[in-house]
C-alpha cells in the first residue's frame, strides 16, 4: 500500500558545496525520510525514503543511529541548515487565548495517556491562533536530535496545516486534505482558511483508511463528491489506497508547494507530493 522506498541523488549535490544545503528530516515513528536542497538556487539535490520495521522500532535510538551511520550524506557531513519534523499522533492544536505554558502536559492528558518517559513540547502558529502541543518519547526524540543536530524541530502538522489554511483562503473554498506516511493518516479540513476539523488515524487496510476519511467528511457535513480532496505524502495514482478513495471522492488533486525546488534530471520524475510534508517544515 505505501510508496516503495526511494534513495536517489543528484550529480549535482557535492559534499563541500553543503554550506550552501538544507537538510529536512521527517521521523518519529515507522519511516525515516529526508530531502537535501540547495538553497542558493532552490534545486532539489536527493530524496530518500525508509521504512523502519516492527523488529527494529523496538531498539528505536539503535536503529536511528544505524541508518545514519550508514548513509555518506548523514554520517559525516554538517549543512548550514537542518530542520527535524517529528511524527506523532498524540497532539493538539490549543487556542491561545486558552493557553497556559506553565502546564502544557494537561492539555495532552485529557486526550491521551502521556507518561513519565514522554516529552510535551509546544509550538506556537500565530497563522493558526494557538499553541501546537505534542507527546513524543523522551528517548528517541533525544536520540535524533543529538546524532542530526537540527537548528530546529517541528511537528509536521503545523507546517501542513499552515500550507493547507493558506490553499483554503486563496482559493476561497472547502476541502478535506490528507497526508499519508506508513500506516496513518494525517486529516484536515479547512473552509477559506478556516480549520474545522484535524485528527490523526492508524490503519491497516485499505477500508479502514477509507473510514476514516469518509468520518472528516461526515464531521463537517459535507458530501464526497462535492467537496475536493488533497493528498500527500506515500499515495500515488497507481496504489490501492488511491483507488479507495476515488470510489467515493471523484475530485482528487495532489498537493503542490507555493515555490517548490527545481529537479535534476535524477530526481525529474519523482511527484513533488510524496515530499510535500518536507517542504513545510521551512
Amino acid at each position: 500500500m505505501a510508496v516503495t522506498n526511494y534513495d536517489i541523488t543528484s550529480a549535482a549535490y557535492h559534499p563541500e558545496g553543503a554550506h550552501d544545503y538544507e537538510l529536512s528530516i521527517l521521523t518519529g515513528m515507522d519511516s525515516f525520510v529526508y530531502i537535501i536542497r540547495d538553497r542558493t538556487r532552490n534545486q532539489l539535490l536527493a530524496y530518500q525514503s525508509q521504512t523502519i520495521l516492527t523488529a527494529d522500532q523496538k531498539n528505536w535510538p539503535a536503529t536511528i543511529n544505524k541508518m545514519i551511520q550508514a548513509d555518506d550524506k548523514l554520517r559525516s557531513i554538517t549543512y548550514s541548515n537542518c530542520i527535524l519534523g517529528w511524527e506523532s499522533e498524540r497532539l493538539t492544536l490549543v487556542p491561545q487565548p486558552l493557553y497556559d505554558a506553565s502546564n502544557p502536559r494537561a492539555y495532552l492528558e485529557q486526550l491521551t495517556l502521556i507518561g513519565l518517559e514522554d516529552t510535551v513540547r509546544a509550538e506556537r502558529y500565530q497563522e493558526l491562533g494557538g499553541e501546537l502541543l505534542f507527546a513524543a518519547p523522551t528517548i528517541r526524540l533525544d536520540a535524533a536530535e543529538r546524532r542530526l543536530r537540527p537548528l530546529r524541530t517541528h511537528h509536521i502538522a503545523g507546517g501542513l496545516l499552515s500550507a493547507w489554511a493558506a490553499r483554503s483562503r486563496r482559493l476561497s473554498h472547502q476541502a478535506i486534505s490528507c497526508a499519508v506516511r506508513g500506516g496513518r493518516l494525517f486529516v484536515a479540513a479547512h473552509r477559506s482558511g478556516h480549520l474545522l476539523f484535524f485528527n490523526t488515524f492508524t490503519f491497516t487496510t485499505a477500508n479502514d483508511a477509507l473510514y476514516y476519511l469518509l468520518l472528516a467528511y461526515q464531521q463537517c457535513g459535507w458530501v464526497p463528491n462535492r467537496v475536493p480532496l488533497y493528498l500527500c505524502g506515500e499515495i500515488t495514482e497507481h496504489s490501492e489506497l488511491y483507488r479507495h478513495f476515488y470510489r467515493y471522492v471523484e475530485d482528487i488533486r495532489f498537493c503542490k508547494y507555493p515555490a517548490p525546488p527545481s529537479s535534476p534530471p535524477e530526481l525529474a520524475g519523482l511527484p513533488t507530493h510524496l515530499y510535500f510534508e518536507l517542504l513545510c517544515l521551512g
